[in-house]
């Protein structure tokens, strides 16, 4: 029988851990309840994470937090009624004895300071799997759940009949979902291995469970592209499961993705090519190894295995315009159009094939042909929304601005939240000269929730527009940095940090300013006030790095660049800050190793080698 719908809002707390039991147990005990009700009874249950915010070198990371080693106070739970409007809350506490496990489980309702069920197991390991089908029972009895089938008999499915298994596979689980809830910024004191090795012997404890393995993959994909731990430790464990269970393909990928987290492009191809041997039908594998291939300087190999994956996609072929990028880095941009007009034989109501078609030829150097098949593609598409959106930018290059607005207020029509759309529709406007229609463009793009980037950029144009003479006092601040009059240019944007709060091209000149004048102090308050405001202003990186090394704090500095480079691979300014950065902080070795990468991805440089010979030094 299927389950029936909870309608009672619930909250599955973790279960806090006593002293000597590890936290992961008790938020992973409690989570796998909820997940098991609403996978399985589509139950809507709220499994609730105690994370907290710390301040540490580098800036703000966040941490689990274990509240207690008993039964949390009832105020606390008050509070979680109130906050967040439940009906119902499981919490509870879990000790580990010698032999296995003491687990109390309590209940509250709102408006109620007694528990409506408090019950405490204790059972051996052993009896590990009937005590969790137990919790998900209790749980669903006093959430009215009806339970189904899979969940409502005697005994259920695990993956594994090993506790010891299943317990590791638990510790490893709890250690990716904190990464993936924290985004990567992670505790400093936070170390993967512990889980990493936990779930390594969950894989050897049973072989056929594949939930570790799946795991420990996604887990050291997450710390090779968040930069926490250390390649070795990633390889090594990686290694270790490839050797447990060869015939899946997930390890190798995993590899893959290690090796190019490093820039080892050669042998992440290698590795991608092993997934997929072992796995030949899944197109988005010949994309990733075409990837990796591009970035080794094998485009002929790529261009073969982006074929190869667009004659395994559907309709759509993402794997197209990899293959166009290929054909247009290789010198053979008249093969392009080709590629596009083959999809749309293929399927002529493929918007997206006409308009890159279009784009394609006029990109070969046919711009009257791709004009031709934009119109083409406007007559004979039922839905040509997609042709306007990329017609429209073409249109007001040209200087077709009533043309251009009326497809972008078209596309607007049916978007009008798209931030990108908006941006261009605003830049438009101001080249057609109408300028006091811009603001209001703006502020819609504002109230669309764009990244930090975009809002940044679009604030900046927008305080330019209604505070003309603000603005222009910055720009000159701009002209006495150029003359090196850094105290000038300090003179003029101190006394405007309140009015122009929001306008990261003032913390952009001041923390400058101030680095400058050696205030460093004051300049690591405008370069984090600058990297708030504006996330991917790269030289504000360098600034703050700096500011901190400025005062001393050469660790601090170089902790904050290496979480700044995980999320900016592929900033060389940074990359090249962090190597000064972990230099000054005592970190040859790492300094050395970003000095060759640099070295070998940017080729001779008279300007950067004083700058890479310095990270270089012993």
């Amino acid at each position: 029988m299927p389950g029936t719908l909870c309608r009672m809002k619930v909250a599955a707390l973790p279960f806090n851990a006593a002293e000597g039991t590890k936290p992961a147990y008790g938020r992973q005990f409690s989570a796998f309840a909820a997940e098991q009700l609403r996978a399985h009874a589509g139950a809507e249950i709220n499994s609730v994470s105690f994370l907290t915010q710390t301040q540490e070198e580098g800036g703000t990371r966040m941490a689990f937090v274990n509240i207690a080693d008993d039964l949390l106070p009832y105020d606390q739970l008050k509070d979680l009624f109130e906050q967040a409007d439940v009906e119902l809350v499981m919490d509870g506490l879990l000790k580990e004895t010698e032999t296995g496990f003491e687990l109390t489980k309590r209940f509250h309702v709102k408006g109620s300071e007694e528990p409506v069920l408090l019950e405490t197991d204790t059972f051996a390991k052993s009896e590990l799997f009937v005590q969790l089908q137990k919790v998900i029972k209790t749980l669903a009895a006093q959430a009215k759940i009806d339970l189904p089938e899979l969940l409502a008999g005697d005994t259920m499915e695990f993956g594994t009949d090993s506790p010891t298994a299943f317990l590791n596979f638990l510790e490893g689980y709890d250690a990716l979902n904190y990464i993936q809830q924290a985004n990567g910024a992670v505790s400093l004191q936070f170390s993967p291995e512990g889980s990493i090795n936990a779930l390594l012997s969950a894989i050897e404890e049973d072989t056929e469970f594949d939930g570790p393995y799946q795991v420990l993959v996604q887990l050291a994909r997450a710390c090779a592209h968040y930069r926490i731990g250390n390649f070795e430790m990633l390889e090594s464990a990686l290694q270790k499961a490839v050797q447990l269970v060869p015939d899946e393909y997930p390890g190798y990928f995993g590899l893959g993705e290690v090796y190019q987290s490093v820039n080892d492009f050669g042998k992440a191809a290698e590795y991608f090519e092993k997934a997929v041997a072992l796995e030949p039908e899944d197109p988005a594998l010949y994309t990733r190894l075409g990837i990796a291939q591009m970035s080794s300087g094998m485009p002929v190999n790529a261009e073969r295995n982006y074929r190869k994956a667009m004659s395994l996609e559907g309709d759509d072929k993402p794997s197209a315009d990899y293959l166009a990028t290929v054909l247009l880095q290789t010198n053979r941009p008249h093969e392009v159009p080709a590629l596009w007009k083959g999809l749309i034989d293929q399927n002529p109501q493929n918007a997206q094939a006409h308009a890159k078609y279009a784009i394609s030829l006029v990109q070969a150097g046919k711009e009257a042909e791709g004009e031709k098949a934009f119109e083409n593609a406007l007559e004979t598409l039922e839905d040509n929304a997609i042709v306007k959106r990329y017609y429209a930018p073409m249109l007001a290059q040209k200087g077709e601005f009533d043309r251009a607005m009326d497809f972008y207020e078209d596309c607007i029509d049916f978007a009008p939240n798209d931030v990108q759309l908006l941006g261009e529709y605003a830049q438009t406007l101001e080249a057609a000269g109408r300028e006091f229609e811009v603001p209001q463009v703006l502020k819609n793009l504002l109230a669309s929730n764009p990244d930090p980037n975009t809002r940044a950029n679009a604030l900046a144009r927008l305080i330019e527009l209604e505070q003309p003479k603000r603005a222009e006092n910055v720009e000159g601040a701009r002209q006495k940095m150029e003359a090196e009059d850094f105290a000038g240019a300090v003179q003029i944007l101190k006394p405007m940090r309140n009015w122009l709060a929001d306008y990261w091209k003032l913390w952009a000149l001041l923390s400058s300013a101030y680095n400058r004048l050696e205030q460093y102090a004051e300049g690591e308050e405008a370069a984090r006030r600058l990297l708030e405001l504006f996330p991917g202003y790269e030289p504000g990186y360098g600034e703050l790095a700096s500011a901190l090394s400025g005062q001393g704090r050469h660790e601090e500095a170089y902790q904050f660049l290496r979480f700044a480079a995980a999320n900016n691979s592929s900033s060389l300014p940074i990359h090249i800050n962090l190597g000064l950065a972990a230099h000054r902080a005592g970190h040859i070795d790492e300094a050395k190793a970003l000095a060759k990468q640099i070295r070998e991805a940017i080729g001779p440089n008279e300007e950067l080698d004083p700058v890479l010979t310095e990270m270089e030094k012993d």
